[in-house]
């Protein structure tokens, strides 16, 4: 008699399985086109801040329905501590205002402006992470913390590395692409069953290979418990238009941005 084999999920994993959640496909085509899809990894790097970056993303994924955005809910692991409340705030503001024109809608209605930033802000939960032990219990709680809101879309760690020097010793030290790895690992096996989209950024010096970005292998269009479906780097340019480099498991391309009243302005 042949066997048959019957697949068993947990709680967890069913409660994730019939959980709605946001997608957060095309909500930045500049750099991701038709992506991300939820359970991408994407990593991001550079030697100066990516905060501008960063908070472009946070407020275009948080952008209302109402104003042609996803609406996604998102959680953030702040460890150095460079990209603030108050920076997100006055973006999200601003972008308020833009998409109210574009949409014809009445933008200098404070009223207005103020219920639709109290409603981005509702979906957006930032944890201060001060040590390495905080960090680990805050990712252990993590899977908690997706139960009871099934629709984050987006986890962002801003940056992944930055409790690594906490982590060595005088005999041992890890390689820092190891490092990387065995944190994606641990991250991974939280938040596989979510299909949540994880973002990291790291310092652009924190890699074993000191390789460019054009020799780098390629990402993977599957995502693997360490691997990545996007690589963005930022490059600024004292003479020239600054830029980013995005690889992916099928390409690569140069995309140039300006920096104006602390916003991105791509050219």
């Amino acid at each position: 008699m042949a066997s048959t084999k019957c697949k068993v999920e947990s709680g967890i994993q069913l409660l994730a399985r019939l959980s709605k959640k946001t997608s957060i496909e095309r909500f930045y085509p500049i750099i991701f086109e038709n992506g991300p899809k939820l359970g991408d990894v994407i990593e991001l790097y550079s030697e100066g801040s990516a905060s501008c970056l960063l908070a472009d993303l946070i407020c275009e994924s948080l952008m209302p329905n109402d104003l042609n955005g996803p609406q996604a809910s998102i959680i953030v692991f702040n460890t150095d501590g460079k990209l603030t409340l108050d920076y997100i705030i006055t973006l999200a503001k601003t972008k308020l205002v833009k998409r109210l024109k574009s949409t014809n809608k009445p933008c200098h209605d404070y009223n207005v402006i103020n219920t639709l930033l109290s409603s981005m802000l509702e979906n957006l939960f930032i944890l201060e992470i001060y040590n390495i032990t905080q960090f680990y219990v805050s990712i252990q709680n993590l899977e908690s913390f997706l139960v009871k809101n099934p629709n984050v879309s987006l986890c962002i760690f801003d940056t992944l590395t930055a409790f690594y020097w906490d982590e060595q010793n005088l005999q041992k030290v890890t390689k820092m692409d190891s490092y990387i790895k065995k944190l994606l690992r641990i991250i991974q096996k939280v938040v596989k069953d979510f299909k949540i989209t994880v973002l990291y950024r790291r310092p652009e010096y924190f890699s074993t290979s000191k390789e460019s970005i054009e020799n780098l292998k390629p990402c993977c269009e599957h995502t693997a418990s360490e691997q990545i479906n996007y690589r963005i780097q930022i490059v600024y340019n004292d003479k020239d238009a600054n830029f980013i480099n995005v690889r992916t498991f099928n390409g690569q391309f140069k995309k140039e941005f300006n920096i104006l009243d602390d916003e991105i302005v791509w050219l």
